[in-house]
């Protein structure tokens, strides 16, 4: 199994990160940050030109027909650079729903647009009072005439649903889960705009009797649990990008600010506390990899693994990512605690990261019921 990046990935990596440290560095990101919809649609585009939202898209709909592997790579260099644009609501969690459980005639509407930047994809699937609870849904939908539906229903936490084109719903259709399509702008759909602690837009969408087209689903559990595996898997490799960008921050501060006559990275202390937070980097990275491989693996039977390795290995990142934010706004100081100086806006964004999709109670909670990452006869020795 080669576990490094092969030359077409390497390539992607390097074009995106010469691209972002010219067109995405601080002062770009905080124009856009404070800009009326927190986003740049310019960058977006541009983004789409460089083939980037629909890497893993088939061909067939104007995709790449590339792997999550490529995905990831994207992923980590949005991290180092905190993109604000809705990669992981459109490309990750929308694109993906639409090509697992949409028909052939919604996919050739849909998947088309978003490769070339005109459509934005939010999925809406967390509900007031559930918390991370995606599988009995209290939103439902009612079948009409023809093939026809309406949902109704409220939505919390949709990320990308502040500017999204399209929804794709959770639903309960006579007690079974069901996956739906809902445009923004249709009749009875409503929607409030959140900005996260860490920048980037979410909503609260509310559905009244809004029309809806089913997603040719064959088992919505299934392809629920693969969305949020990979969008995990996804997170995980941004979380990697943001740890990366923050310590080399934090290590350029320890060469250049200088007290009592010399930097201070001369402290011994601060440089083995430096040194431990690349050694937790590393291991970040080692875990995200062990997602990404989890969510490639095509096996049949794998689902069961695919779920437990990947929620063990955000337990691990989440570790890291607590670690490594923290010890960087300390290392800086007082200024490490100003609005205006980026080491801060890199630990926003770590901390919104642990809390995506799920958090550290949840997630040791289901590993342990899972039975945790080693089944219990591999360490019996007698």
């Amino acid at each position: 199994m080669d576990l490094e990046l092969n030359d077409i990935q390497q390539e992607l990596a390097s074009t995106l990160n010469k691209y972002l440290r010219s067109e995405y560095d601080a002062a770009s990101r905080e124009a856009i940050l404070h800009s009326e919809e927190g986003i740049s649609r310019e960058k977006w585009q541009q983004f789409a030109e460089m083939g980037l939202l629909g890497l893993a898209i088939d061909e067939n709909y104007g995709g790449a027909g590339m792997t999550f592997a490529e995905v990831a790579v994207v992923a980590e260099a949005f991290g180092r650079s905190l993109v604000l644009e809705p990669f992981l609501a459109t490309a990750v969690l929308g694109a993906n729903a639409i090509a697992a459980a949409g028909t052939e005639e919604q996919k050739q509407e849909i998947l088309p647009s978003v490769c070339e930047g005109q459509t934005f994809l939010a999925f809406a699937a967390f509900e007031p009072g559930l918390r991370y609870s995606v599988e009995t849904p209290a939103t439902t939908a009612s079948a009409g005439a023809e093939g026809s539906f309406t949902i109704t229903g409220e939505k919390n936490g949709v990320l990308g649903g502040d500017v999204a084109d399209q929804f794709i719903v959770t639903a309960s259709e006579n007690g079974d889960l069901g996956l739906f399509l809902v445009s923004a702008s249709a009749t009875g759909v409503s929607r409030v705009a959140h900005r996260q602690a860490d920048g980037q837009g979410s909503a609260s969408v509310k559905f009244d009797d809004a029309p809806a087209q089913r997603l040719g689903a064959a088992d919505a559990h299934a392809i629920v649990a693969e969305l949020f595996d990979t969008a995990n898997a996804a997170i995980m490799a941004e979380a990697v990008g943001v740890m990366e960008a923050s310590l080399t921050m934090t290590a350029e501060y320890l060469k250049t600010r200088e007290q009592f006559g010399a930097p201070i990275g001369a402290n011994q202390a601060l440089q083995h506390r430096a040194a431990d937070l690349y050694a937790d980097l590393e291991y970040a990275r080692s875990m995200a990899l062990y997602s990404r491989l989890a969510v490639t693996n095509e096996e049949v039977g794998s689902e069961k693994d695919r779920h437990r390795d990947v929620i063990a290995a955000k337990v691990v990142i989440d570790q890291s990512a607590r670690a490594i934010s923290q010890e960087s706004i300390q290392m800086h100081g007082g200024i490490g605690m100003t609005m205006e100086y980026p080491i801060g806006h890199y630990a926003k964004r770590l901390t919104v990261i642990s809390r995506t999709f799920d958090d550290a109670d949840s997630l040791t909670a289901e590993l342990a019921e899972i039975g945790g990452l080693i089944e219990p006869h591999a360490a019996d020795l007698s």
